[in-house]
Protein backbone atom coordinates (compact mmCIF):
# COMPACT_ATOMS: atom_id res chain seq x y z
CA UNK A 1 0.00 0.00 0.00
CA UNK A 2 1.28 3.53 -0.66
CA UNK A 3 2.77 5.25 2.33
CA UNK A 4 1.07 8.12 4.08
CA UNK A 5 -2.06 8.42 6.17
CA UNK A 6 -4.33 8.67 3.12
CA UNK A 7 -4.21 5.03 2.10
CA UNK A 8 -3.18 3.70 5.47
CA UNK A 9 -6.26 5.43 6.87
CA UNK A 10 -8.48 4.14 9.61
CA UNK A 11 -11.71 2.19 9.39
CA UNK A 12 -14.83 3.15 11.30
CA UNK A 13 -16.40 -0.13 12.26
CA UNK A 14 -19.35 0.00 14.57
CA UNK A 15 -18.26 2.70 16.98
CA UNK A 16 -14.63 1.61 16.87
CA UNK A 17 -11.77 3.61 15.36
CA UNK A 18 -8.80 1.47 14.47
CA UNK A 19 -5.53 3.36 14.02
CA UNK A 20 -3.28 1.97 11.31
CA UNK A 21 0.38 1.47 12.06
CA UNK A 22 3.32 0.62 9.83
CA UNK A 23 5.88 -1.59 11.55
CA UNK A 24 4.52 -2.97 14.80
CA UNK A 25 4.45 -6.52 16.04
CA UNK A 26 6.49 -9.57 15.26
CA UNK A 27 5.53 -12.05 12.58
CA UNK A 28 6.04 -15.75 12.86
CA UNK A 29 5.83 -17.69 9.62
CA UNK A 30 4.52 -21.19 10.24
CA UNK A 31 4.57 -23.96 7.62
CA UNK A 32 1.25 -25.61 6.86
CA UNK A 33 1.08 -28.90 8.78
CA UNK A 34 0.67 -31.98 6.64
CA UNK A 35 -2.19 -33.33 8.72
CA UNK A 36 -5.95 -33.31 9.04
CA UNK A 37 -7.71 -30.17 10.21
CA UNK A 38 -7.26 -29.60 13.93
CA UNK A 39 -10.20 -28.13 15.89
CA UNK A 40 -7.77 -26.80 18.48
CA UNK A 41 -6.23 -24.62 15.76
CA UNK A 42 -9.20 -22.22 15.65
CA UNK A 43 -9.07 -18.45 15.36
CA UNK A 44 -11.48 -17.09 17.99
CA UNK A 45 -13.74 -14.16 17.15
CA UNK A 46 -11.93 -10.89 17.78
CA UNK A 47 -14.56 -8.26 17.03
CA UNK A 48 -17.87 -10.01 17.72
CA UNK A 49 -20.12 -7.73 19.75
CA UNK A 50 -18.42 -4.68 18.23
CA UNK A 51 -18.55 -5.06 14.47
CA UNK A 52 -21.28 -7.68 14.29
CA UNK A 53 -23.59 -9.12 16.96
CA UNK A 54 -22.18 -11.56 19.48
CA UNK A 55 -25.05 -14.04 19.23
CA UNK A 56 -25.94 -16.43 16.42
CA UNK A 57 -29.62 -15.45 16.39
CA UNK A 58 -28.82 -11.74 16.55
CA UNK A 59 -26.59 -12.01 13.46
CA UNK A 60 -29.33 -13.82 11.59
CA UNK A 61 -32.00 -11.32 12.58
CA UNK A 62 -29.85 -8.35 11.60
CA UNK A 63 -28.91 -9.76 8.19
CA UNK A 64 -32.49 -10.85 7.50
CA UNK A 65 -33.70 -7.32 8.34
CA UNK A 66 -31.06 -5.63 6.19
CA UNK A 67 -31.84 -7.92 3.25
CA UNK A 68 -35.58 -7.36 3.69
CA UNK A 69 -35.06 -3.60 3.61
CA UNK A 70 -32.76 -3.76 0.57
CA UNK A 71 -34.55 -6.48 -1.39
CA UNK A 72 -36.70 -4.05 -3.46
CA UNK A 73 -33.51 -2.54 -4.95
CA UNK A 74 -31.34 -5.67 -5.19
CA UNK A 75 -30.15 -6.26 -8.76
CA UNK A 76 -31.42 -9.73 -9.65
CA UNK A 77 -30.27 -9.64 -13.26
CA UNK A 78 -28.75 -12.99 -14.22
CA UNK A 79 -25.14 -13.08 -15.37
CA UNK A 80 -24.45 -14.79 -18.71
CA UNK A 81 -21.66 -16.99 -17.39
CA UNK A 82 -20.42 -17.33 -13.81
CA UNK A 83 -19.78 -15.15 -10.78
CA UNK A 84 -16.06 -14.63 -10.12
CA UNK A 85 -16.20 -12.52 -6.97
CA UNK A 86 -16.76 -8.99 -5.83
CA UNK A 87 -16.02 -6.05 -3.58
CA UNK A 88 -17.58 -6.24 -0.10
CA UNK A 89 -17.20 -3.64 2.68
CA UNK A 90 -15.79 -4.63 6.06
CA UNK A 91 -17.20 -2.03 8.44
CA UNK A 92 -19.64 -2.69 11.26
CA UNK A 93 -22.62 -4.69 10.03
CA UNK A 94 -25.09 -1.99 11.10
CA UNK A 95 -23.15 0.51 8.99
CA UNK A 96 -22.25 -1.35 5.80
CA UNK A 97 -24.47 -4.40 5.89
CA UNK A 98 -26.97 -2.78 3.54
CA UNK A 99 -24.30 -2.75 0.84
CA UNK A 100 -22.78 -6.13 1.68
CA UNK A 101 -26.03 -8.10 1.42
CA UNK A 102 -26.39 -7.02 -2.22
CA UNK A 103 -23.30 -9.00 -3.17
CA UNK A 104 -24.29 -12.21 -1.44
CA UNK A 105 -27.86 -12.04 -2.70
CA UNK A 106 -26.55 -11.49 -6.24
CA UNK A 107 -24.35 -14.58 -5.94
CA UNK A 108 -27.28 -16.68 -4.71
CA UNK A 109 -29.61 -15.25 -7.37
CA UNK A 110 -27.17 -16.61 -9.94
CA UNK A 111 -27.17 -19.98 -8.17
CA UNK A 112 -23.50 -19.58 -7.34
CA UNK A 113 -22.38 -21.24 -4.14
CA UNK A 114 -18.62 -21.48 -3.90
CA UNK A 115 -16.70 -24.46 -2.60
CA UNK A 116 -14.01 -22.05 -1.39
CA UNK A 117 -14.33 -18.34 -0.65
CA UNK A 118 -10.99 -16.54 -0.84
CA UNK A 119 -11.11 -13.38 1.28
CA UNK A 120 -8.39 -10.93 0.25
CA UNK A 121 -8.16 -8.30 2.95
CA UNK A 122 -6.01 -5.27 3.76
CA UNK A 123 -3.72 -5.10 6.76
CA UNK A 124 -4.49 -2.24 9.17
CA UNK A 125 -1.84 -2.95 11.82
CA UNK A 126 1.42 -3.64 10.02
CA UNK A 127 1.69 -7.20 11.35
CA UNK A 128 3.01 -10.08 9.30
CA UNK A 129 4.72 -10.49 5.92
CA UNK A 130 3.95 -8.35 2.85
CA UNK A 131 1.48 -10.99 1.64
CA UNK A 132 0.46 -13.96 3.74
CA UNK A 133 -2.14 -16.67 4.22
CA UNK A 134 -3.70 -17.40 7.57
CA UNK A 135 -3.06 -20.96 8.74
CA UNK A 136 -5.76 -21.40 11.36
CA UNK A 137 -7.72 -24.52 10.47
CA UNK A 138 -10.99 -22.89 11.52
CA UNK A 139 -12.39 -19.38 12.00
CA UNK A 140 -15.03 -19.02 14.67
CA UNK A 141 -17.64 -16.23 14.46
CA UNK A 142 -20.94 -15.65 16.24
CA UNK A 143 -23.06 -17.61 13.79
CA UNK A 144 -20.80 -20.58 13.23
CA UNK A 145 -17.35 -21.88 12.40
CA UNK A 146 -15.81 -21.75 8.93
CA UNK A 147 -13.23 -24.35 7.97
CA UNK A 148 -10.10 -23.28 6.12
CA UNK A 149 -9.43 -24.96 2.78
CA UNK A 150 -5.99 -26.18 3.77
CA UNK A 151 -5.20 -27.77 0.43
CA UNK A 152 -6.02 -24.57 -1.45
CA UNK A 153 -4.07 -22.47 1.05
CA UNK A 154 -1.03 -24.68 0.64
CA UNK A 155 -1.15 -24.54 -3.16
CA UNK A 156 -0.77 -20.76 -3.07
CA UNK A 157 2.81 -21.23 -1.85
CA UNK A 158 2.74 -18.03 0.23
CA UNK A 159 4.07 -17.49 3.76
CA UNK A 160 1.68 -18.57 6.50
CA UNK A 161 1.11 -16.10 9.31
CA UNK A 162 -1.29 -16.03 12.24
CA UNK A 163 0.17 -12.69 13.30
CA UNK A 164 -1.11 -10.89 10.20
CA UNK A 165 -4.74 -11.65 11.13
CA UNK A 166 -4.38 -11.56 14.91
CA UNK A 167 -5.81 -8.07 15.41
CA UNK A 168 -7.23 -7.65 11.92
CA UNK A 169 -10.99 -7.20 11.46
CA UNK A 170 -11.26 -6.93 7.67
CA UNK A 171 -11.37 -10.68 6.99
CA UNK A 172 -13.26 -11.69 10.12
CA UNK A 173 -16.25 -9.43 9.49
CA UNK A 174 -16.84 -11.09 6.09
CA UNK A 175 -17.17 -14.56 7.63
CA UNK A 176 -20.60 -14.05 9.29
CA UNK A 177 -22.04 -13.18 5.87
CA UNK A 178 -20.55 -16.36 4.40
CA UNK A 179 -22.00 -18.48 7.19
CA UNK A 180 -25.42 -16.85 6.80
CA UNK A 181 -25.75 -16.91 3.01
CA UNK A 182 -23.73 -20.09 2.32
CA UNK A 183 -24.67 -22.28 5.31
CA UNK A 184 -23.30 -25.52 3.87
CA UNK A 185 -19.73 -26.74 3.66
CA UNK A 186 -18.22 -23.67 2.00
CA UNK A 187 -14.62 -23.25 3.16
CA UNK A 188 -12.52 -20.11 3.36
CA UNK A 189 -8.97 -18.96 2.72
CA UNK A 190 -7.88 -15.60 4.13
CA UNK A 191 -5.11 -13.78 2.27
CA UNK A 192 -3.75 -10.71 4.04
CA UNK A 193 -2.12 -7.86 2.07
CA UNK A 194 0.21 -5.62 4.04
CA UNK A 195 1.86 -4.66 0.76
CA UNK A 196 -0.90 -3.19 -1.41
CA UNK A 197 0.94 -1.97 -4.48
CA UNK A 198 0.08 -3.21 -7.96
CA UNK A 199 2.89 -5.78 -8.12
CA UNK A 200 1.66 -7.37 -4.90
CA UNK A 201 -1.87 -7.54 -6.30
CA UNK A 202 -0.63 -9.23 -9.47
CA UNK A 203 1.26 -11.79 -7.40
CA UNK A 204 -1.73 -12.47 -5.14
CA UNK A 205 -4.03 -12.95 -8.13
CA UNK A 206 -1.62 -15.35 -9.80
CA UNK A 207 -1.23 -17.43 -6.64
CA UNK A 208 -5.00 -17.66 -6.18
CA UNK A 209 -5.55 -18.68 -9.79
CA UNK A 210 -2.82 -21.31 -9.63
CA UNK A 211 -4.34 -22.80 -6.48
CA UNK A 212 -7.81 -22.82 -8.05
CA UNK A 213 -6.46 -24.60 -11.13
CA UNK A 214 -4.52 -27.19 -9.15
CA UNK A 215 -7.33 -27.98 -6.71
CA UNK A 216 -10.22 -27.65 -9.17
CA UNK A 217 -12.19 -25.65 -6.64
CA UNK A 218 -15.19 -23.50 -7.53
CA UNK A 219 -13.88 -20.22 -6.11
CA UNK A 220 -15.47 -16.95 -5.06
CA UNK A 221 -12.96 -14.15 -4.50
CA UNK A 222 -14.00 -11.36 -2.13
CA UNK A 223 -12.01 -8.11 -2.07
CA UNK A 224 -12.59 -6.70 1.41
CA UNK A 225 -12.55 -2.91 1.30
CA UNK A 226 -14.20 0.23 2.56
CA UNK A 227 -13.93 3.37 0.47
CA UNK A 228 -13.54 7.04 1.50
CA UNK A 229 -12.94 7.76 5.17
CA UNK A 230 -14.13 10.68 7.30
CA UNK A 231 -15.20 13.16 4.64
CA UNK A 232 -18.60 14.63 3.84
CA UNK A 233 -21.11 12.46 2.01
CA UNK A 234 -20.81 14.47 -1.19
CA UNK A 235 -17.00 14.43 -1.10
CA UNK A 236 -16.98 10.68 -0.47
CA UNK A 237 -19.18 10.08 -3.50
CA UNK A 238 -16.98 12.14 -5.81
CA UNK A 239 -13.76 10.60 -4.48
CA UNK A 240 -15.15 7.09 -4.83
CA UNK A 241 -16.09 7.84 -8.43
CA UNK A 242 -12.38 8.23 -9.22
CA UNK A 243 -11.58 4.70 -8.08
CA UNK A 244 -14.76 3.19 -9.48
CA UNK A 245 -14.03 4.60 -12.93
CA UNK A 246 -10.71 2.72 -12.92
CA UNK A 247 -12.50 -0.42 -11.72
CA UNK A 248 -15.16 -0.19 -14.42
CA UNK A 249 -12.49 0.57 -17.04
CA UNK A 250 -10.65 -2.57 -15.83
CA UNK A 251 -7.57 -0.42 -15.24
CA UNK A 252 -5.99 -2.30 -12.35
CA UNK A 253 -2.78 -0.26 -12.11
CA UNK A 254 -4.92 2.86 -12.41
CA UNK A 255 -6.64 2.02 -9.12
CA UNK A 256 -3.30 2.33 -7.35
CA UNK A 257 -2.16 5.37 -9.30
CA UNK A 258 -5.37 7.31 -8.73
CA UNK A 259 -5.39 6.45 -5.05
CA UNK A 260 -1.89 7.87 -4.72
CA UNK A 261 -2.36 10.86 -7.00
CA UNK A 262 -5.61 11.96 -5.35
CA UNK A 263 -4.66 10.92 -1.80
CA UNK A 264 -7.71 8.68 -1.56
CA UNK A 265 -8.42 6.74 1.61
CA UNK A 266 -9.73 3.50 0.11
CA UNK A 267 -8.25 0.99 2.53
CA UNK A 268 -8.45 -2.09 0.30
CA UNK A 269 -6.84 -0.98 -2.97
CA UNK A 270 -4.65 -4.07 -2.96
CA UNK A 271 -7.55 -6.54 -2.60
CA UNK A 272 -9.54 -4.68 -5.28
CA UNK A 273 -6.62 -4.85 -7.71
CA UNK A 274 -6.07 -8.52 -6.85
CA UNK A 275 -9.71 -9.22 -7.71
CA UNK A 276 -9.34 -7.35 -11.00
CA UNK A 277 -6.15 -9.18 -11.91
CA UNK A 278 -7.62 -12.56 -10.98
CA UNK A 279 -10.73 -11.86 -13.08
CA UNK A 280 -8.52 -10.86 -16.00
CA UNK A 281 -6.63 -14.16 -15.80
CA UNK A 282 -9.88 -16.14 -15.79
CA UNK A 283 -11.43 -14.11 -18.60
CA UNK A 284 -10.03 -10.84 -19.99
CA UNK A 285 -13.57 -9.87 -21.06
CA UNK A 286 -14.90 -10.06 -17.47
CA UNK A 287 -17.66 -7.65 -16.43
CA UNK A 288 -18.21 -5.48 -13.36
CA UNK A 289 -21.55 -4.46 -11.94
CA UNK A 290 -21.81 -1.88 -9.14
CA UNK A 291 -24.51 -3.26 -6.87
CA UNK A 292 -24.88 -0.73 -4.08
CA UNK A 293 -23.29 2.41 -2.67
CA UNK A 294 -23.80 3.92 0.76
CA UNK A 295 -22.08 5.32 3.81
CA UNK A 296 -22.07 5.38 7.58
CA UNK A 297 -24.27 8.49 7.51
CA UNK A 298 -27.28 6.22 7.16
CA UNK A 299 -26.87 5.64 10.90
CA UNK A 300 -26.55 9.34 11.79
CA UNK A 301 -24.06 12.09 10.95
CA UNK A 302 -23.50 12.77 7.23
CA UNK A 303 -20.85 15.46 7.70
CA UNK A 304 -18.08 12.89 8.22
CA UNK A 305 -18.73 9.46 6.77
CA UNK A 306 -17.06 6.25 5.71
CA UNK A 307 -18.38 5.11 2.33
CA UNK A 308 -19.13 1.60 1.15
CA UNK A 309 -19.47 -0.08 -2.22
CA UNK A 310 -20.46 -3.58 -3.21
CA UNK A 311 -19.71 -4.82 -6.71
CA UNK A 312 -20.10 -8.04 -8.66
CA UNK A 313 -17.39 -9.42 -11.00
CA UNK A 314 -18.60 -12.01 -13.48
CA UNK A 315 -18.25 -13.51 -16.94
Amino acid sequence: MPTGDGLRGCCQLGMILLTCTDDTGVNKTIPLPGMAADKTNTRPPGVAGMFYPSGREEVGRLLDRLLREEKPVVDKSPVPGAVLGGIVPHAGMEYCGRQAVHFFEAALTNLFIAETVVIVNPNHYGLGPPISVDDHHYWEVSNGTAATDLEFAGEMKLPFSKAAQRREHSAEVIVPYIKHFFPGETRIVCLNMLDQDHDAAVEAAGRIHTAARKTGRRVLLIASSDFSHFVSRSEAYSKDDIILKAVLDKDSSGVYEKAVDHNLSVCGCGPIMALMEYSDIVEPDYKVRILSRGDSGSAGDTSSVVSYVSALFYI
